[in-house]
């Protein structure tokens, strides 16, 4: 192979390994799931906003799989007032939003995970 050429492959190959590096930083780390356990009747809407359709609801002493929390519509119910919003996996498939306040442990549902 000629030097020439061998330089421009090499020069292709690295362009290709920083944009796979890229890529994979882009990626962010997997968010691990965390068990939630709601304190109360709660619904479960399409999104972390009241108007959103209800798809599930949340029961009293059932354990659920957050995914991660973010912030959403104001809650106001049963004497607490929170923005915060647990990403759960539904049993049914796909993934739904519950108010934090309808869960044990604090204001975000005791879900380390950003979203």
């Amino acid at each position: 192979m000629s030097t020439s050429r061998l330089k421009r492959t090499l020069r292709i190959a690295g362009t290709g390994a920083a944009l796979v590096g890229a890529l994979a930083i882009g990626a962010g780390p997997a968010q691990a799931a965390t068990a939630v356990v709601a304190w109360t009747h709660g619904k479960v809407h399409a999104g972390p906003a009241l108007g959103e359709r209800v798809v599930s609801h949340v029961n009293n002493g059932y354990s659920y799989t957050g995914l991660c929390w973010l912030e959403g519509d104001l809650v106001n119910d049963k004497g607490i007032s929170n923005r915060n919003w647990v990403r759960l996996q539904l049993n049914s498939g796909g993934i739904g939003y519950v108010s934090a306040i309808y869960l044990k442990g604090n204001d975000k549902g005791n879900v380390p995970n950003h979203c």
